[in-house]
């Protein structure tokens, strides 16, 4: 009996040792694939330099997107609808970082307004950022993007809009209007914002 267990122990002890043994490098057909590898095994780091050539490329937003926002005044019966619609131009600010060449691509928006009262509809049209060329001047036309214009608030028969027509990523250059529409002529007026908060 103590023979059968001696050999047993000995078996187990010989069989643990023969799979401690290293394992060999996995052969590949690829150059890459068996250099990393190697890495791997070895545990030495795999350094990837980036060249000038390097260049990465974002848009914001990534995808193109419709936001639609509706407001109504009960008391007065007027909706106001804005559809804030992605378009497929661009503006865009380049930049090298550590290398790399950075393009970031910010998409431009049309906004489509809707004011109706009740049934009738007194307005709809669109507006993009080169409606506003003459209050923001071309020069700031050509480097920004129209994104934002909303509802503020309706007083004597006015509607008053707010817009902002700014050059991307930080920049304080930025044409910011109150955007006022008249409910009984259908006309509209433009008047730079003073707002301080902007």
């Amino acid at each position: 009996m103590k023979v059968k267990i001696i050999i047993l122990v000995l078996t187990f002890g010989f069989i643990s040792c023969k799979s401690e043994r290293k394992p060999e490098s996995i052969k590949s057909n690829s150059k890459d694939s068996n250099t990393k590898t190697n890495a791997v095994l070895n545990k030495k780091p795999v350094e990837q330099k980036q060249t000038i050539n390097d260049t990465i490329e974002r848009f914001f937003p990534l995808e193109k997107e419709t936001i639609k926002t509706d407001t109504l005044i009960r008391n007065l019966d007027i909706q106001i609808s804005i559809i804030q619609n992605s378009l497929d131009s661009y503006v865009v600010n380049e930049f090298d970082s550590d290398g790399v060449k950075n393009i970031h691509k910010y998409r431009d928006f049309e906004h489509q307004l809707i004011i109706k009262k009740g049934t009738k509809v007194l307005i709809d049209t669109i507006f993009k950022k080169e409606k506003f060329v003459q209050n923001a001047g071309q020069q700031l036309i050509d480097i920004s993007r129209f994104h934002g214009y909303s509802f503020n608030k309706v007083k004597d028969e006015q509607i008053e809009l707010f817009g902002v027509i700014s050059k991307p990523e930080g920049d304080d250059w930025t044409f910011a209007f109150q955007h006022f529409f008249d409910v009984n002529t259908g006309k509209f007026e433009i008047k730079k914002s003073v707002d301080d908060e902007i």
